[in-house]
This record gives structure tokens, sequence and C-alpha cells, in this order.
């Protein structure tokens, strides 16, 4: 695929992901807020140079499955409770992963071992804290909405620290949507336990 080809997929796939931060509100105000909030960027600029360094390759790799694993959970508590905004979010956090991956492809990062709910995650911290959060989402509608904000805190927390520790623009770039978009899911959250 030519360079400007992926430029424009790349910005569709952003474009979405606006869109579906914007339609997570829902008919009752059960989304994410105020939609794309400030500093939300469509266009993801090239690198000078292909050559990742360990840390950013581990930390792509991490947030490939922690963003994989917050869509699995909202997809299996979206089955359990009525309540929208678990299957509104789970349509955001799935672009979410499709922008990590697209940094994966462009880099060529082999993640061909990402996990998912019903494998097991690679990572072990994806996979403990999955493991968790799955059975205190089953409890109740309540217990499945502070899981859904612990979620939203780590990624935020996760993702501060890999911008800490890039000087890359165009993984600087993914990595503030996508925390734009768990602070707009945490408002969420913590809007519904209010």
């Amino acid at each position: 695929m030519m360079v400007h080809q992926k430029m424009i997929l790349v910005s569709v796939l952003l474009l979405m992901s606006a869109v579906s931060i914007v339609s997570a509100a829902g008919p009752s105000g059960q989304g994410p807020g105020n939609g794309i909030g400030p500093g939300f960027n469509l266009t993801i600029p090239e690198p000078t140079d292909y050559k990742l360094n360990d840390t950013e390759i581990d930390e792509l790799l991490f947030m490939r499955e922690e963003e994989q694993m917050a869509l699995d959970l909202y997809t299996q508590w979206s089955k359990m409770y009525s309540l929208p905004i678990f299957g509104n979010i789970a349509q955001a956090e799935e672009t979410h992963a499709s922008e990590v991956q697209f940094l994966l492809d462009r880099y060529q990062v082999n993640s061909t071992t990402t996990g998912n709910l019903s494998t097991g995650y690679n990572n072990p911290t994806i996979q403990t804290m999955s493991y968790s959060l799955t059975k205190q989402g089953a409890i109740s509608l309540t217990d499945a909405l502070k899981a859904g904000v612990m979620i939203e805190e780590q990624d935020i927390s996760d993702l501060d620290n890999a911008i800490a520790n890039t000087s890359r623009d165009d993984l600087k770039v993914v990595y503030g949507n996508l925390k734009s978009g768990s602070e707009n899911h945490l408002s969420a959250f913590t809007r519904q336990l209010s």
C-alpha cells in the first residue's frame, strides 16, 4: 500500500474513532460526554525512520493488548447488562485497537501474539488484570461500571507512561488520541455511578 493510501486509511480510522466517541453518548447520556475534546488529532505524521527502540516496541505491544482487553470486557458486559454504555464504548475500543495495530504494522512489529479474553493474553499483567476484572464485572452492573472506571484509569496511566517514553510524533499522536478517548470513557462510567 502506498504511503498516501496508508495516511488516508489512518485518517479514516481516527475519524471513525472520533465518531464513535461522539455517538457513544447514546439517547440517555450514557456515553463519554462532550465528544472528542481538545487535542484530538486526525493526522498521524510520517516517521523519519522505522527503527523503534525496545521500550517503544514493548509499550506498543502492551497497549495493543490493553485495548483488546477493554474491548473484550466491554463486549462481554454489554451482553450481560442492558445499559448501552458498554456496547457503545466497546465500539470505540475496537477503533483504538486498530489504531495501535496500524503503528505495529507501520513499524513491522510482530503482533501475532496479541491475545484475547477467550484464549488469554500474552502479557501477564494484562492477563491478571483481565481475570480480576472479569470476576468483578460478573457480580453486578455497579461492579461492572466500577471495573470500567478501573480499566480507563489504568489505561490513562499507561498511556501517560508510553507518551513519556517516546520522542516519536506518530506514537505520541495516537497515544494522545487514545488518552482523550479514555478520559471521555472514564467520565461516562463515573457519571453512571453518580
